[in-house]
């Protein structure tokens, strides 16, 4: 018998009402729990014919979930992909960095994958902006270089680290420049990255 999506978002609803966190809901991970539904869900029903009460529980699952396991589900079909990471900008950005990190599977949609990462750089989360970045490089965005430069310019340290690793990535020739500014900040962490890419 298949699982209602619904009603097991609606259970999961009424436990974090009386609960602290997700971790210790025990039906998430069981056989037939939370992450079977979602699967067989997207097994099922394809993008086009979610409706709106089906994207609010997926993306409403998608935020509860404390590992990548949930989103790495809709990654396996770059349709379903950049299906999630558009309504998920319609609304504000639900589970941004998550969908921003795996948009940079979307190789046979590059173009389309790329638009909706420039859209995620636009977060009020560091984490999706420095995730956004380092999904745009792994895709090989020529507009990496001015956005990491852009990031760096902030002053954020993880920021900074991800316009480094953005830059590193894509074999830029302004990383040897960026690495002595890494090393000038001097924050532990950016002198650890820095150390790693000077080798």
């Amino acid at each position: 018998m298949t699982k209602d999506l619904h009603a097991e978002a609606e259970k999961v609803r009424s436990w974090l009402a009386s609960n602290a966190g997700i971790d210790q809901y025990e039906f998430w991970w069981s056989e037939d729990g939370v992450v079977d539904v979602v699967q067989d869900f997207l097994a099922r029903v394809q993008p086009e014919s979610w409706s709106e009460q089906d994207v609010t529980d997926l993306l409403y699952l998608l935020e509860q979930s404390t590992t990548g396991y949930v989103v790495e589900l809709f990654a396996q079909r770059e349709p379903t992909m950049l299906a999630i990471a558009r309504h998920s900008l319609a609304r504000g950005g639900i589970a941004d960095d998550d969908i921003a990190d795996q948009l940079r599977y979307c190789v046979q949609y590059r173009d389309e994958a790329e638009a909706l990462l420039f859209e995620f750089m636009k977060s009020e989360h560091e984490r999706t902006r420095r995730l956004a970045l380092l999904s745009l490089a792994e895709l090989g965005s020529k507009a990496v270089p001015a956005l990491a430069v852009a990031a760096w310019d902030t002053g954020h340290e993880y920021l900074r680290l991800g316009a480094l690793a953005a830059l590193q990535i894509i074999g830029s020739e302004l990383l040897p420049t960026y690495l002595a500014k890494a090393q000038e900040d001097g924050r532990e962490h950016l002198l650890a990255l820095a150390r790693k890419f000077l080798g």
